[in-house]
């Protein structure tokens, strides 16, 4: 395990969130990446490649989750449907897949032991005196 995070992998994984029409790289995308490869880095056992591959993971959910969230914010909760001459509200999709990318990248942030539940807390010891007494 390494303390520091893989630049060469880092570099292929910009080039996943690289739009091909723009040649920009997605902000969001890129900055949750280094917050989350930081946060890896910061633990005891450091960030394996494996680890940095769940990251890249999460991120691209993340670049999902903000088209999704573009298309609920242009079509609405509730989209009008046609079908023939019958015209009725129906959900918009959008929300449901919005929901299954935020828990996939839960279990993904969870198994990086990066949620607040899934680290351990360590055990701080107290002197109160009573070794003493």
């Amino acid at each position: 395990m390494s303390t520091e995070m893989n630049m060469e992998l880092r570099e292929q994984h910009m080039q996943q969130f690289t739009d091909p029409e723009t040649g920009q790289v997605n902000p969001m995308a890129e900055k949750m990446y280094d917050a989350l490869c930081a946060a890896c880095c910061k633990r005891p056992e450091g960030i394996s490649d494996q680890d940095q591959m769940l990251v890249e993971d999460i991120a691209n959910l993340e670049i999902l989750k903000q088209q999704l969230y573009e298309d609920i914010r242009v079509r609405g909760v509730v989209e009008d449907f046609r079908n023939g001459r019958q015209r009725m509200k129906r959900d918009n999709k959008s929300v449901q897949g919005v929901r299954m990318l935020m828990d996939q990248q839960r279990k993904h942030m969870a198994e990086l032991r990066l949620t607040p539940n899934s680290r351990k807390a360590a055990q701080v010891p107290i002197d109160d005196g009573f070794e003493d007494f």
